[in-house]
This record gives structure tokens, sequence and C-alpha cells, in this order.
């Protein structure tokens, strides 16, 4: 019999509880939620806006703060420094958004160079990485347009490839597709299933969309901050 592989856990969280007060009301978002990502998983977690999917992504790529344990990539991200922050999230995490965030004065691969630049790579390594990776996502001939030149579609690759850039393990998608039309939501999932079959990263994906969430092998449903599986 062969052996079954051992994959790591690349996000383990214990009792993570996020809570906002506002107006004399607390509203908790997120409630005692546990939590095993491993090595390779395709997870969605699906639900309608306001239930807390883009509080608890945020969470885990350091950009939120909560109570309980959350442990991302072996390093707890709740204890960490601004500075540790943004050096992990430069380093090790890639994120997808749904309105994509490029920066409009620089162009699609000055875009992509980014992230690498921020870690210290230098700028010749930075732009080599950045034209292999937008060619990976089919932009090899958009590389000197500016986001205003670009297709939507074209830009949502453009934050794909800005996200897997340098080899990143865990890719966090927020509502990815939100702002394509059926047909190039259809293509950028395909494209990023094939990048994952490709590279290997592991994926948290958030949305709304029942279709796409569909798609992902691992489902979970949150609601009243607690996830459910699907």
């Amino acid at each position: 019999m062969a052996k079954e592989e051992t994959r790591s856990v690349i996000v383990e969280t214990h009792n993570l509880s996020k809570e906002y007060r506002g107006e004399g009301e607390t509203v908790r978002v997120i409630d005692d939620l546990d939590l095993v990502v491993y090595e390779k998983d395709m997870v969605c977690v699906e639900g309608a806006s306001g239930v807390g999917k883009s509080t608890l992504l945020h969470v885990l790529g350091t950009m939120d703060s909560a109570t309980g344990a959350a442990f991302v990539l072996g390093r707890d991200v709740l204890k960490m420094s601004e500075p540790e922050k943004e050096m992990f999230r430069a380093r090790d995490l890639g994120f997808i958004f749904q309105h994509h965030y490029l920066l409009p004065d620089f162009t699609v691969l000055e875009n992509v160079m980014m992230p690498l630049l921020i870690q210290g790579e230098s700028f010749a390594v930075a732009e080599q990485m950045s034209r292999e990776m937008l060619g990976h996502v089919g932009l090899g001939h958009r590389l000197s347009h500016f986001p205003s030149q670009v297709s939507g579609g074209e830009l949502a690759r453009t934050g794909v490839a800005r996200a897997l850039v340098g080899g990143k393990k865990l890719i966090l998608a927020d509502e990815p597709t939100g702002n394509l039309d059926k047909k190039n939501s259809d293509h950028l999932a395909e494209l990023i299933w094939k990048l994952h079959d490709e590279l290997g990263f592991t994926l948290i994906l958030v949305t709304h969309d029942t279709d796409l969430a569909a798609r992902l092998p691992v489902r979970y449903r949150m609601t009243q901050g607690r996830l459910i599986g699907v």
C-alpha cells in the first residue's frame, strides 16, 4: 500500500474572535472560529455580504486584529509587530482583490514588480520574475500598458500575477470575480485553478457567488461568525 502523503498545516485558528464596537452596540463578526487549512488546499468560504468573510481574510492576512490564536505558515500573526506584518505580507502572502487596487501611474509590469521590490529583491530580478508571471497569465503583450489601458479581465489577471509572483505559498482571494461578467469570471476561475495545479499554492477564497463556490473542493458557509462545512 502506498504511503499517504503528509501535508503541512498552512493555516490554523483556535477560538478566533473579532468584534466591532460602535454607537453603543458590539457586533461579533467572528465567534470562536476554529479552522485548519492544509498545504495545497483550495478552500472556499461562502456567505452573504456582511457575515465576516472578508474580515476573516483580513485577520489571516495580518491586516486586522483579533483575539484567540491564528497561525499562518507557522507564524502567530496576532503577535506580530507592524514591521513584521508588512514583510510577511510582501514575502509570503498573495492577495487577490475584487477591485484589484493597481497603482494607476505604474505599468502592468511595474505593478506586479511592486511586492518583490518591497521585500528587497533587486530591480533586475523583480523585473524578470514579473515578466515570467505575466506570461503565465497571458499578459506578456501588456507589460508597458497602464491599468487604464487594459480591459477588466486583463486587470483581474494582472491582480492574479501580482498575488502569485515570487512563489507565494498562501493566496487569499476576496471576491476575485465580483466585478467581472460571467465570461470573464469563468476565465479567471479557470486561470486560478490552472496556476494552482502548476504552482501548488494554498488558496483561501471568499465569495457570495454560489456557482464559483461550487467549483472549490473544500467549502464552508460562514454564518453567525462561524464556519459550517458544505
